[in-house]
């Protein structure tokens, strides 16, 4: 039977009693408390930095701006592909991309797979 998962326990309720050496709750809920705040501490040390960090800027704004800024050069991008060309909107060149991609279908499945509302003209089926 292996037993370094119960070593590992014991080792950390050692530094838990040492940290806590005068103080009388050393229960189990301080020790459960003591061990959550000592892995968030871990967390926030392997976070890279980034530009608003210190001011208290979050790591899912950070990748917000970053989408936004991806989403500004693939418009930026099909702009420049479609120049020149008989398409007359960006929708026109990304619906193209996805029959190249996915093959033939119909008008219908491929405005379901451009996650559209059924425009006019195409008859939408309840059942």
């Amino acid at each position: 039977m292996k037993y370094q998962l119960i070593k590992d326990i014991i080792d950390l309720v050692e530094e838990f009693e040492a940290e806590n050496d005068n103080n009388e709750d050393v229960s189990m809920h301080a020790f459960r408390d003591w061990l959550a705040a000592s892995n968030t501490v871990a967390k926030n040390e392997e976070l890279p930095g980034w530009i608003g960090k210190e001011k208290g800027r979050s790591p899912e704004s950070v990748i917000n701006t970053l989408l936004v800024h991806l989403n500004r050069y693939a418009k930026s991008y099909s702009k420049s592909a479609i120049f020149g060309s008989s398409f007359s909107t960006q929708e026109d060149f990304i619906y193209l991309i996805n029959l190249k991609a996915f093959g033939e279908m119909s008008k219908m499945d491929l405005i379901k797979k451009m996650y559209m509302k059924n425009r006019s003209g195409c008859k939408s089926s309840t059942g």
